[in-house]
């Protein structure tokens, strides 16, 4: 910082080009001087090596240091420096264990949490705060993350990032699930960055997979062993509907058309470039649970599609993303909607809602209970024994830690409850 004071100092009486090279320079460095501080290591070389391990046991014996930081550097010597493979393919390396994250999302939050580490997190994006939202769930909301989520910093929204306050934080790592974005978190902040890209309802190991990104985290972490649980627990889930669906007919499998932004706004919102008519081509829960979804097949992943191309699927089953208890409103909306009424799904009342699969990501807990509930809605009586608000208190508990956020939401969106009651 001192030098960067210095050459602001020389600026004012510096040629032209002289000024555009320092403007160059001082923008690419980092907000903050990054240092990586690594314990036990005497020489600097941010290794731990069998030299200075004898000599922190001897601090130790003296009584200079105490057993939990001998063993902390007893760990750096056997485990670091560890290099790790994100999702983009980049070797990142580290020289010891991670004790400061910052997500650039809620979704990298939510696997970081569901490992065990969520106490690990300094700040995230501001849609962190709908991992939990104060108004449905406070239990959770006051509880989660050691009851830092009030006062978590935000250090990035939808639309801009604030690189002095993440390197003011001094974090270990930045988790993106954005490629793109690495390089400037690393220029800008000047610590590690890691990319853990995957889809909250891809289950796959790569392709942009859930798995993946969990397996990296997990890396990253040295969660290896949790990371594995969560992905047996997520493909228990899976195991649980697709023994029953995958013995059905295709005939038996109803089409669904399923509007993954709702339709708060009637049929298209201009300002957002989607409503109802927003839908994705690859939604896995769909199939798992036994449905057709009618937009597979066409060009691109996230849509936008026409009413008419909707009339002309004519869906069994729509279904719409609900974040809101307000959101009866919409569902009666598209249900009376005279532009819609020659489609089966109107005409038999099939119109529900359902979890939203994004929110500044894809949350995969909301994803996961989606499948289960899709399953009852489309073959009730194969499904009639499962027990809907068990399950998602099982699936919220495992990825955000706290019980019986699942009944909180079903109790503040309504629709949830009143579905259950209608079992």
């Amino acid at each position: 910082m001192r030098e960067i004071i210095k050459i602001s100092r020389a600026i004012i009486r510096l040629p032209l080009i002289h000024l555009l090279a320092i403007s160059i320079f001082t923008a690419a460095m980092p907000a903050v001087a990054y240092e990586v501080v690594v314990p036990g290591d005497l020489d600097s070389d941010l290794i731990v090596s069998e030299e200075e391990l004898e000599a922190a046991q001897s601090s130790f014996d003296d009584g200079k240091i105490t057993a939990e930081e001998l063993e902390k550097i007893k760990h750096i010597n056997e485990n670091y420096p560890k290099t790790i493979v994100d999702t983009a393919g980049r070797e990142v390396t580290f020289y010891k264990p991670v004790e400061r994250i910052i997500t650039r999302e809620a979704h990298t939050a939510r696997i970081v949490i569901a490992l065990g580490d969520g106490d690990k997190i300094v700040a995230s994006e501001g849609s962190i705060k709908n991992l939990c939202s104060e108004e449905c769930c406070p239990t959770c909301y006051f509880t989660i993350l050691d009851g830092r989520m009030p006062d978590l910093p935000e250090t990035s929204t939808r639309y801009d990032i604030y690189y002095e306050q993440m390197a003011a934080l001094n974090p270990d790592v930045i988790l993106t699930s954005s490629a793109t974005e690495a390089p400037d978190f690393e220029n800008k902040v000047g610590c590690p960055c890691v990319v853990a890209t995957g889809s909250g309802w891809t289950y796959s190991y790569d392709n942009g997979g859930l798995y993946g990104q969990v397996e990296v985290i997990g890396d990253l972490l040295e969660k290896e062993e949790e990371a594995d649980e969560l992905i047996g627990f997520i493909e228990s889930k899976i195991d649980m509907i697709r023994s029953v669906t995958e013995t059905l007919d295709e005939s038996e499998k109803p089409k669904v058309y399923y509007a993954t932004r709702g339709a708060t706004k009637g049929f298209y919102d201009p300002k957002e470039s989607r409503d109802f008519t927003r839908t994705e081509t690859h939604y896995e829960p769909i199939d798992i649970a036994g449905g057709i979804n009618v937009a597979a097949g066409s060009e691109g992943t996230t849509i936008n599609v026409g009413i008419e191309q909707i009339i002309a699927w004519d869906p069994d089953y729509i279904l719409l993303s609900s974040g809101s208890s307000e959101n009866n409103e919409a569902l009666e909306f598209i249900l009376t909607s005279p532009e819609l009424q020659s489609i089966s799904a109107i005409k038999n009342g099939n119109v529900y809602n359902c979890f939203s699969p994004h929110s500044r990501g894809s949350p995969p807990d909301k994803s996961l209970f989606n499948m289960i509930y899709m399953a009852k809605l489309f073959h009730p009586e194969e499904f009639k024994d499962v027990d809907l608000e068990k399950e998602g208190n099982e699936i919220m508990k495992a990825f955000l830690g706290i019980d019986g956020v699942f009944t909180e939401y079903a109790d503040c969106l309504v629709w949830p409850r009143e579905f259950i009651n209608s079992q």
